[in-house]
């Protein structure tokens, strides 16, 4: 089959001036009259074109919007400490606040696991747990508890003035009295020994 050939403009003007001269042979076109068939016939090619140009216009972005929507892969980022959620954050602060106000950090024994265990949690929730919301390590938090009780208990308890420092320090959980002397002095800047002598002086 012979491929369809689409006329040119100016081929379309004769087409129609020829049908006209045959339907009206005594008939002469006039000037303007040609003038309007050829600018109809332009803008038939105009908008022929615009067509087209728009019909490659939204192929592009439709194209463009596939590509968008395709899924990218994926890089996996391994995440090395568990994450904690906030409902076992609040449940484990509360059942610290449970073990301070009992003084169970008076237990020479006392270690983390033995403390995770009596919590009914895993140490490495409570480890980082107090590590983010005590903003110190476990042994620290320890025995600030220790060293705080041992300072206001010697003010209140006249009795444990007459403790030696070795007495007092596994009284509060220290398994040493240099243990003990040496947090005591770093948190209240004076040695236990001192202090209790100022206390004494004090009556």
């Amino acid at each position: 089959m012979d491929k369809l050939m689409t006329p040119t403009a100016d081929e379309r003007i004769d087409l129609i001036l020829q049908d006209q001269s045959s339907s009206f042979p005594n008939e002469t076109i006039s000037i303007p009259k040609k003038l309007w068939l050829q600018t109809l016939s332009e803008i038939s090619l105009w908008l022929y074109s615009f067509h087209q140009k728009q019909q490659l216009k939204y192929k592009r972005i439709v194209e463009k919007l596939t590509n968008e929507s395709l899924p990218q892969p994926k890089i996996k980022v391994q995440n090395k400490v568990a994450s904690v959620s906030e409902e076992i954050i609040n449940e484990i602060l509360f059942k610290i606040k449970e073990f301070e106000l009992n003084k169970g950090y008076l237990d020479k024994d006392l270690d983390l696991s033995s403390l995770a265990k009596t919590l009914g949690t895993n140490h490495s929730y409570l480890s980082r747990v107090i590590n983010q919301v005590k903003e110190k390590s476990f042994k620290n938090y320890l025995n600030d508890l220790r060293i705080e009780y041992a300072y206001v208990d010697l003010q209140t308890n006249p009795k444990k003035r007459r403790y030696t420092i070795e007495a007092i320090a596994r009284d509060v959980g220290f398994k040493s009295a240099e243990s003990f002397s040496k947090k005591f002095k770093q948190r209240f800047e004076m040695y236990p020994s001192v202090f209790l002598k100022k206390l004494n002086e004090g009556n």
